[in-house]
This record gives C-alpha cells, structure tokens and sequence, in this order.
C-alpha cells in the first residue's frame, strides 16, 4: 500500500472501524491520522497500515494545506464528511 500525508482512510478494525480519516504522518508501519471531530490535529490516532483501506477520494485542499502547516480541524471534518458522504452514496 502507498499511502501518503493527505490521503484519506477508512478503519477497517477496531474502536473506529468503517470511519474516515485524514492521513497527517507515516512513520514505519504506522500512520497518524484525524477526522477534526473525535480525533484532532493536536490527538491524532495511531493504527497500524494493515488495519486501514485507502480510499480514491483526493482532496487537494486538505493537501496543500497540510503541507503549508495551515490545516486546521475545522477544514479536516469538513473534507472527511465530504468524503464519507461520497462513500455512503456509492454503496446505495
């Protein structure tokens, strides 16, 4: 799996499963991530790469932001809601 800073998860084991995040960090075989909501930018969630499926949704301004430093919990639980609607929407 390739995932990278700005990419968007979803959980496939444990306390958060089938929830989305924001990837922040990879480091090894972990990877750190947010949703704005339960899990801030300051708290986020570590869970091994194993646990977690990619998914193809992008957004760029979660992304560019992110790389500025800019990237505020506001903007990440907005992004992830888009994100979890798109997924809602396609497996109806």
């Amino acid at each position: 799996m390739n995932i990278k800073p700005g990419d968007f998860v979803c959980a496939n084991a444990g306390k958060y499963q089938g929830r989305c995040f924001v990837v922040l960090s990879v480091e090894n075989q972990y990877l750190y991530l947010c949703n704005g909501k339960n899990r801030k930018l300051s708290t986020p969630k570590k869970i091994k790469i194993k646990h977690v499926k990619p998914i193809e949704q992008k957004n760029e301004k979660v992304l560019s932001l992110l790389e500025k430093g800019e990237l505020t919990n506001k903007i990440v639980h907005r992004a992830v809601s888009e994100v979890t609607k798109v997924l809602k929407a396609e497996n109806l």
